[in-house]
């Protein structure tokens, strides 16, 4: 059976920072990773590690912080069932009257457990990742959030790099 990418490079950490532009509201950042398409590169995501604020203690209400990486622009916050999901958390603090439960994080697809490079989040063949947040449940200020990705570079057979390709650019 043909293989549909060779590993071309050692592990490498590409980082993103973002800031929400209101607060409880969606806001997404380009993270640049130049690839050769000349050459059929594409990348490969190992792990993803995200750091960043907690959601605030709100009184009756379910306060959270989400976060998100993915392999082509998002509208907002998307769910497992999106094919362009590479990675996402999900901080959440339940409030009630008087008393608040303890702070849930939720990660999808990455963790914070150490990666292996066998490990495999997801392949990019065009030369963009995207960073989202999202606060939910009426925050009062503007959320940020931080994330390291471990990639490796990968030339692509033609049929595998033509498929990455036209998933990403018809999404």
């Amino acid at each position: 059976m043909a293989k549909a990418f060779t590993i071309t490079s050692d592990p490498f950490y590409i980082n993103a920072s973002i800031t929400e532009s209101a607060p409880d509201t969606f806001t997404e950042v380009q993270v640049s990773a130049p690839l050769d398409s000349l050459n059929r590169e594409g990348l490969l995501v190992h792990a993803a590690y995200f750091s960043g604020q907690e959601p605030e203690r709100i009184p009756n209400a379910i306060s959270q912080v989400k976060m998100q990486v993915t392999s082509t622009s998002q509208t907002g916050i998307v769910g497992a069932n999106n094919a362009n999901l590479l990675a996402s958390q999900q901080k959440t603090i339940t409030g009630g009257a008087v008393e608040f439960g303890g702070l849930t994080i939720v990660d999808m697809v990455g963790g914070n457990d150490p990666y292996q490079t066998s490990d495999i989040l997801g392949i990019v063949a065009t030369d963009d990742l995207f960073f989202g947040i999202e606060g939910v449940g009426g925050q009062s200020f503007a959320k940020q959030g931080q994330v390291r990705l471990v990639c490796s570079r990968i030339k692509l057979s033609a049929d595998a790099y033509a498929a990455l390709v036209t998933n990403e650019l018809s999404s």
